[in-house]
């Protein structure tokens, strides 16, 4: 399997076909089940509390993690102002 670098993380590239497997690590496997023109159908066998993502809904899971973040620390520098003033 090659190897590449971007940045301080390794890629790996790899061929598989209809059928085939591949681990991450020691708990999770990834078998291709099936490939139609440009879709791949996968399934992740992982431990229940690995919990994963489509990069596009993770992006957004990020925004709104964020977000609230941003919200709760305004709602108490309001608080905190009606408490001071």
């Amino acid at each position: 399997m090659p190897r590449r670098r971007r940045g301080n993380v390794a890629m790996q590239e790899l061929s598989r076909k209809k059928g085939d497997s591949f681990l991450i690590g020691n708990d999770i496997e990834i078998t291709i089940l099936d490939i139609q023109s440009d879709e791949i159908k996968l399934s992740i066998k992982s431990p229940d509390n690995l919990y994963i993502h489509k990069g596009e809904d993770y992006e957004i899971f990020q925004q709104v993690k964020q977000f609230n973040r941003e919200s709760i620390y305004s709602a108490d520098l309001e608080k905190a102002r009606k408490l001071f003033s």
